[in-house]
């Protein structure tokens, strides 16, 4: 049975940038991989949109994203993209729906899930998802969560990059790195994609070259790295030997 990776993203972008390179590299290893998407990014994450089309209006802008995010799911292998259509700036997510989410993480059982990092004040919709991950995956662990269903499963989990370029502030501390040089080119023209926000292309292009940097020093020489995307785990490693850094 394939491994199974689930991405947890606020807007209709944020998945494919922040994580879109160690997305195609698990895709190609087999995994599938599922992304829910809470907003399109219709409010505050379409500018070029809204400024190209001089009296178009929400719906219009939340069909452009949405067949962005498709395409772009698509053209990395994506199996699998959800949009909840909750609203942006400011996204508010209910007991409800976070209850919601945790029953959705524990009938897809992903190995794996990526998503927001917790403090990210220049972007509360950002933090709010990744602290609503948090609280799904802590109660989808509990007996009760959802009848007739075995409870005893919590995924591992790791958080993406905040607000760029302000991850540093948003007292995001990596780490693990992953090396995408490999498929960084295919994670760009994926990002083009999304011509709602131009921007993204530079900014994510700057921001793997300096993970690059990062996790090339770390590698020391054994490996030259020019592109990598940077993660934070949320629990320690537990395993039955040390989680050596595998550079071959």
């Amino acid at each position: 049975m394939a491994k199974k990776m689930l991405v947890v993203s606020a807007h209709g972008a944020d998945w494919c940038t922040r994580s879109g390179g160690t997305i195609l590299k698990y895709v190609k290893k087999g995994w599938e991989v599922t992304v829910f998407a809470y907003t399109f990014g219709e409010h505050g994450e379409s500018g070029a949109y809204w400024k190209n089309h001089p009296g178009t209006n929400v719906e219009e802008v939340k069909d452009c994203r949405k067949q962005e995010a498709q395409n772009a799911a698509k053209f990395l292998g994506v199996k699998e993209i959800h949009f909840f259509d909750c609203g942006d700036y400011p996204l508010v997510l209910s007991a409800d729906q976070i209850r919601d989410l945790g029953h959705r993480i524990l009938k897809l059982r992903p190995d794996v899930v990526l998503t927001h990092w917790i403090d990210d004040p220049f972007n509360m919709d950002h933090e709010i998802v990744g602290k609503a991950v948090v609280r799904a995956i802590s109660a989808a662990g509990m007996r009760g969560a959802l009848p007739d269903t075995d409870p005893h499963f919590i995924p591992d989990l790791f958080f993406f990059e905040t607000t760029m370029p302000h991850s540093e502030f948003n007292h995001f501390q990596m780490d693990t790195y992953v090396d995408i040089g490999d498929v960084f080119e295919q994670k760009i023209e994926a990002v083009k994609l999304f011509a709602a926000q131009p921007q993204l292309v530079e900014y994510y292009t700057r921001c793997a070259l300096n993970r690059g940097v990062q996790a090339n020093d770390w590698s020391r020489g054994r490996r030259p790295i020019k592109y990598a995307e940077g993660f934070k785990r949320y629990v320690p490693y537990l395993g039955d030997e040390l989680p050596l850094t595998k550079l071959d």
